[in-house]
């Protein structure tokens, strides 16, 4: 690692304590926090995450061949059963946490 030598006394100790707190930050955060980070934007960075990956799993077995496709679990259930309430679910959750921050 490069070296660098600071003269002043003060700047060296917030430096060091600046590096004391940002490796005690990386030690509390764990692995998911490490993936979605920390502060306001966690549940939103989380819940985007399950939406897309909802829509990716969507969109992959819609684009599947119906050959491979469930017999008893078409495109209709898909949709109407799983991404519509999960996707719709979220926007509602969106939306209502937004207004509960802002006050309203």
């Amino acid at each position: 690692m490069n070296k660098l030598e600071i003269q002043d006394p003060k700047v060296a100790s917030k430096i060091i304590a600046a590096n004391a707190e940002n490796e005690k930050r990386k030690a509390e955060l764990g692995f998911l926090g490490k993936f979605f980070g920390s502060g306001d934007n966690v549940r939103l960075y989380i819940v985007g995450t399950i939406a897309l990956f909802v829509l990716l799993i969507a969109l992959v077995y819609t684009l599947t061949p119906e050959t491979y496709r469930s017999p008893g679990f078409g495109l209709k259930e898909l949709w109407t059963l799983v991404v519509l309430p999960v996707e719709s679910t979220i926007i509602g959750y969106l939306i209502g946490s937004r207004s509960k921050d802002s006050g309203g």
